[in-house]
């Protein structure tokens, strides 16, 4: 299934590509192939997608072809970014300022930009699920914190609930659970090593960083009007 869905995208990045060539617009555009999240194919027994904050899920594809009048060379760079910079990408590219509101910012086009980490955050948007997870990767380490659990954010969806969350045992956090896992030794992120004694300094530093780097909350909070 997975090798289908691949090949239909394929298919239809070609015909893109191939209209703006036929259209003499290919010099002049930029060209940007992501998605919102990955897919667990199996991954520690689970199929689909959740709200697991692992490499499965996060790390996407992302390929940015400049426009190739912009002069910009064709590079590979492996430092971290996240979806939250493709806004500004977008308005340097458009030759404008990114507002003071947008996260994120312009995706490098070489390596050396220093960047030193990316953020993820996770909440749920069923009230009676109350997750909240906040993930940082810096250094080849994967660090997720769990928020308190709450029972007040959200929306209220009677009819979702009886079909989603049917015989479902939800999970309760008090703020002190969370992962850790070192990807350039345990790339399966197998080997969760938050409880690890020998990893207590670590993990504290790189929670005491991921909360001082973590973006400034929208307040009030918008209306959970229906979950996606």
């Amino acid at each position: 299934m997975i090798q289908v869905e691949n090949e239909l995208v394929d298919d239809a990045v070609g015909r893109v590509m191939r209209f703006l060539a036929e259209a003499g617009l290919d010099e002049d555009t930029d060209v940007v192939f992501t998605s919102d999240h990955g897919e667990l194919q199996g991954d520690f027994g689970l199929m689909f997608k959740g709200p697991y904050h692992v490499d499965a899920l996060m790390r996407v594809p992302l390929v940015w072809r400049p426009a190739p009048s912009s002069g910009i060379a064709p590079a590979i760079v492996d430092e971290p970014v996240g979806l939250v910079d493709l806004a500004p990408t977008f308005c340097a590219i458009a030759g404008t300022s990114a507002p003071s509101e947008m996260q994120g910012a312009p995706l490098p086009t070489e390596k050396g930009s220093n960047r030193e980490r990316v953020i993820t955050t996770f909440d749920s948007q069923f009230s009676s699920i109350g997750m909240h997870l906040r993930t940082m990767y810096s250094g080849g380490m994967v660090v997720t914190i769990y928020e308190p659990s709450t029972t007040d954010r959200g929306g209220r969806f009677p009819f979702y609930s009886s079909i989603w969350l049917r015989g479902s045992l939800l999970p309760r956090y008090d703020g002190t659970e969370g992962e850790l896992y070192d990807l350039r030794n345990d790339p399966r992120q197998w080997e969760n090593l938050w409880d690890d004694p020998s990893r207590r300094k670590l993990r504290d530093d790189l929670v005491a960083d991921l909360r001082a780097n973590m973006p400034r909350e929208r307040l009030p909070r918008l209306r959970v009007a229906a979950p996606t």
